[in-house]
């Protein structure tokens, strides 16, 4: 039987990648000078990125794909999207030095990818999601450190570095929470468990990422 409430989650997750997504891609443009290394255009590409993933995991929610290689693909996906939220952060810390933070971008996923691709997807899907868990986690926590040291130091004035750094323990919660929930109440109407409830976690930590880029900060009011 389909498993309607992770469907319908699902989707609402995909609606807001788009949304979000397509905002920051948007705040990229209007801006006078425009760099591929801007932060609200590698974070835009990001959301987009984590669309296809989702469209995989519907698939096979509504037993279209079966489990294979396009998992390992899906999660890679996955992966290039941590690694460009890396690479924006990049651009805080590493500021002059362009050509070494492609090289480093270029180089994890490359990296990651091969990690990915020698994961067997076809015997356990709990195994991808652990090991994307220990690939995304120390992404997430450098924008959880990197957004609170712009916020504390009030060095960004056109993002909520707070609001921000909360959308990432939101997020990081959701990815923690999500193999362990897969398992519970699993039943006829609910084949993934409540793996619904950690995607819609995930849904509240985007929708906080974009109030953090929309809203400012208190003290610009003090610059």
């Amino acid at each position: 039987m389909l498993d309607i409430p992770y469907l319908i989650v699902a989707f609402l997750k995909i609606a807001c990648f788009a949304s979000v997504g397509l905002y920051l891609l948007l705040q990229w443009v209007k801006l006078e000078k425009k760099y591929t290394s801007d932060i609200p255009f590698l974070m835009g590409i990001a959301l987009i990125f984590f669309i296809p993933g989702m469209i995989i995991d519907i698939l096979y929610t509504l037993e279209i794909v079966g489990l294979g290689l396009i998992f390992n693909i899906r999660y890679i996906l996955d992966m290039i999207s941590m690694i460009l939220f890396f690479g924006s952060l990049l651009s805080v810390w590493m500021s002059s030095r362009v050509k070494l933070r492609y090289i480093i971008i270029t180089s994890l996923t490359v990296i990651f990818a091969i990690i990915y691709l020698l994961v067997p997807a076809y015997e356990s899907l709990l195994l991808l999601d652990t090991v994307h868990i220990f690939v995304s986690l120390p992404t997430i926590l450098i924008v959880i450190i990197t957004f609170l040291f712009t916020y504390y130091t009030k060095r960004l004035t056109n993002v909520h570095g707070l609001l921000i750094a909360l959308a990432a323990i939101v997020v990081l919660v959701s990815q923690i929470a999500r193999p362990v929930l897969k398992g519970v109440a699993v039943s006829i109407i609910m084949p993934s468990g409540l793996a619904w409830a950690a995607n819609l976690i995930a849904v509240l930590g985007w929708i906080i990422l974009f109030l953090g880029f929309k809203l400012k900060p208190a003290y610009i009011e003090n610059i």
